[in-house]
């Protein structure tokens, strides 16, 4: 899960909130939500909040990561507010990420992606994940995060990053180089399923040149 560090809440979100009075208020129901998708996605880098994978094909939903049911104070509140991957999914289709999570929410199970939980999940080389914490556990059962689906994407994105021919030939140096090359958004946009490929390529590098990643 890659940590989320959001931005400064859009101007038009505070202009649309200062036209707050006592005949109307604003909530989440008549929310300008247009403006709050693209930027949250933006400052995502456009990959979803749980699972990480890319959401620039307009297939996310709003998240509250507080629920709207139980934290209705926070439905509007931009520190609340990411964006995960489903949108009008499908019946049948398997669920996961904020989709799966729905009202689920424990102050002490539920993971933020706005804390630094990148060692939280440990993700294999054949797209699976298993929990780096004991509390990783719950959010990986929760958000379904072991979908086969997305075990799929992940393993395919890391063997795109990480093909035979690099994991034989790749020197150390051009290792380290490659971490840091695909830790940086490009048009802005993050590599999708971007903590497990950066685990997958620091495993390849010795741990004395960790410092440098």
């Amino acid at each position: 899960m890659k940590q989320i560090i959001k931005n400064n809440e859009p101007q038009a979100i505070l202009d649309w909130k200062a036209d707050a009075c006592d005949d109307w208020q604003p909530t989440y129901r008549d929310a300008p939500k247009q403006v709050y998708r693209i930027n949250l996605a933006a400052e995502q880098g456009y990959i979803c909040c749980y699972c990480n994978q890319d959401i620039s094909d307009d297939y996310f939903h709003i998240e509250h990561f507080r629920p709207q049911e139980d934290f209705d104070h926070l439905e509007i509140e931009y520190s609340n507010l990411h964006v995960s991957c489903i949108k009008n999914k499908k019946k049948g289709a398997p669920s996961h990420c904020g989709d799966a999570k729905a009202n689920w929410f424990d102050t002490t199970l539920t993971l933020s992606p706005l804390d630094n939980h990148e060692a939280s999940f440990k993700y294999l080389g054949n797209g699976d994940v298993e929990a780096g914490i004991t509390n990783a556990s719950d959010m990986i059962d929760k958000l379904n995060l072991k979908d086969e689906s997305l075990k799929a994407k992940r393993q395919a994105e890391i063997s795109g990053i990480l093909d035979e021919d690099t994991i034989e030939n790749a020197t150390e140096n051009d290792l380290v180089t490659l971490y840091h090359r695909i830790s940086q958004k490009v048009d802005d946009k993050y590599q999708p399923f971007i903590v497990a490929i950066q685990q997958q390529i620091k495993q390849l590098i010795p741990v004395r040149l960790h410092v440098q990643l």
